[in-house]
């Protein structure tokens, strides 16, 4: 029916006679308030829907089928919208339209407070209105289920008839003060941030039904000096992040760039005429070899040899970091992405090494979801972190290296057949030592001046150690070299072995002379470490199986791996 300009209560027609049984079906049916009895067009009376409600409760509805209808029906007051005061002592009254035709029933008391107020309703919402636009940043009104119904701010007002638990998941703004409220059915205060880095102080209050049901909640943005304090002081610590990271990034460059590239080879001639030749285009490069042969310092060289030699470079082994947080060191990720995330997110290594070169060391390692993630990057030249919502771009130079057949993995289905297509545009690969016995006299004489440098030594090394040296078969390349002549310089230790057989401190082929000190224990011990580890190293293909191999954790493998820069 159609409800008149002062209808509290709606009513429903009920043919007379009738039933308490039929009264009930109705309510069941209808939620109105009033029941009104009428036969043909005269009203025999009315009844309240929670007079009826009370009855029920107190004897049931088996008794209330049997209980006298007219004991529940109340005597109608006629009237065409003028009612006397003499019938204000009755609890309702029928408003009918000038036909006769019933309207709708009006709550006597509730009517007459409502006469009272309206002449003094939009003064009061004006004052409200007045002393919230002044004292106040904004108002943001929700109902009961959280979706926003009325906003101040023109900010805001782009999420009228959105909710606020899904702009809280999309991070529009976090974490909603109003949807905190909506979980706890309190009145709830505090700090909320929005996608853009603004932090406000928000204060929201529930407004409850007479059943203690929230059905609207409304959140006031204060003005507070502390949160423009706040903002300065993050502020403050985002550029001395960035100072920090860019002094991080400056150290890894100078370090990178102590690495040499010695050769007296022609086939190491060749490879550094075809390193300037790719350097200077910005292209990725796959370079291959097997473990220890020197790739990383190729992946600098030609880092240095590009037009991005004064940016980020950045060195990644894809075989040393553990699976579960490879993703976040490489795309980092956003505050409160998992349990455990440093609070304010985590830029990762692609952010970090922007305009730079990021060398992808054991690429063979990645896992293949990060593969369709790293492709994406190559493509795109775009990231999303962890937990965030936004692509950002990147614009870095990606150089990966393996001494893995992928193109046997591919076909295993281990590795994903187009990156390793986007990867190896074009491969470098880097012959082993034994295959280049030239240069074993000339990286044998610079790591001899190196540590003896280090070291403050001036050891040296006689014609027949050198034959034995260039006789050997290096299954560990440069970097076994490496340290075989540092454990010399550190222990004065003469080395004797045969071309084929593995170099081990632990084997007879090691003599002491008579006339020379006692390596310290600790040194020596550790001398003995790398080597198993290097060992242990040449014939794995992860830190997995080097685990496996030597009887230990991977995160102990991963950990000794990294003490010696191996």
């Amino acid at each position: 029916m159609d409800n008149g300009k002062y209808h509290i209560y709606n009513a429903v027609y009920i043919s007379w006679p009738t039933t308490i049984e039929a009264i009930l079906l109705k309510a069941l049916e209808l939620d109105c308030q009033w029941f009104i009895l009428q036969e043909n067009d005269q009203t025999i009376g009315y009844i309240n829907r929670s007079t009826l409600s009370k009855k029920v409760k107190e004897l049931g509805f088996n008794h209330i089928l049997k209980f006298p209808l007219e004991k529940l029906v109340m005597k109608p007051i006629l009237s065409d919208g003028e009612v006397k005061s003499s019938e204000a002592i009755n609890n309702a009254f029928l408003l009918k339209t000038e036909f006769e035709k019933i309207e709708s029933v009006i709550d006597w008391k509730i009517g007459n407070r409502i006469s009272n107020h309206i002449a003094s309703d939009k003064w009061v919402l004006k004052e409200l209105e007045t002393i919230f636009y002044n004292f106040f940043h904004n108002i943001l009104i929700t109902d009961g289920y959280g979706n926003i119904t009325f906003a101040t701010a023109e900010d805001d007002q782009q999420y009228l008839g959105k909710n606020v638990f899904d702009l809280e998941r999309q991070k529009e703004f976090y974490p909603s003060v109003t949807a905190k409220v909506l979980s706890t059915g309190k009145r709830e205060k505090g700090l909320q941030y929005t996608k853009s880095g603004e932090v406000f102080e928000i204060e929201s209050v529930p407004i409850k039904d007479k059943n203690g049901k929230i059905v609207r909640v409304i959140s006031i943005t204060k003005d507070s000096s502390e949160v423009t304090e706040l903002k300065e002081k993050i502020h403050e610590v985002k550029n001395l992040l960035t100072s920090y990271q860019n002094e991080v990034i400056s150290m890894q460059q100078e370090h990178s760039g102590t690495k040499p590239f010695i050769y007296a080879s022609k086939e190491m001639e060749n490879l550094s005429d075809l390193i300037k030749s790719v350097a200077s285009y910005d292209t990725t490069v796959l370079i291959l070899g097997e473990t220890g042969v020197g790739k990383e310092v190729v992946a600098n060289r030609i880092h240095s040899l590009s037009n991005r030699y004064d940016k980020p470079f950045i060195a990644v082994n894809c075989g040393a970091i553990p699976e579960t947080l490879m993703e976040s060191e490489l795309f980092g990720y956003e505050d409160g992405s998992f349990s455990g995330a440093r609070k304010g997110g985590k830029i990762g290594v692609f952010e970090l090494a922007n305009n730079g070169t990021v060398f992808l060391d054991e690429i063979g390692e990645m896992p293949l979801h990060l593969q369709v993630k790293l492709l994406r990057v190559l493509q795109e030249k775009k990231l999303k972190r962890i937990g965030g919502l936004q692509e950002k771009p990147v614009d870095m130079r990606i150089i990966a290296a393996t001494n893995q057949d992928l193109a046997k993995m591919v076909k295993e289905k281990t590795f994903r057949e187009d990156l390793y297509y986007r990867l190896n545009v074009v491969p470098i690969t880097i012959p082993p030592l034994r295959a280049r016995k030239e240069d074993i006299e000339a990286l044998t004489f610079y790591y001899l001046q190196f540590y003896n440098q280090k070291y403050n030594k001036s050891v040296e090394i006689n014609e027949l150690m050198l034959e034995r040296l260039k006789r050997y078969s290096w299954p560990g390349n440069v970097r076994e070299l490496q340290n075989v002549i540092e454990r010399f310089v550190i222990t004065g230790q003469e080395v004797s072995f045969t071309a084929d057989q593995p170099l081990s401190p632990l084997s007879n082929g090691v003599i002491m002379s008579a006339n020379r000190k006692f390596p310290q224990l600790f040194d020596y011990l550790d001398k003995v470490e790398q080597q198993l580890l290097l060992e242990a190293k040449t014939k794995s293909k992860n830190t997995r199986e080097m685990a496996n191999l030597l009887g230990v954790n991977q995160s102990t493998i991963v950990r000794k791996l990294k003490k010696y820069n191996l």
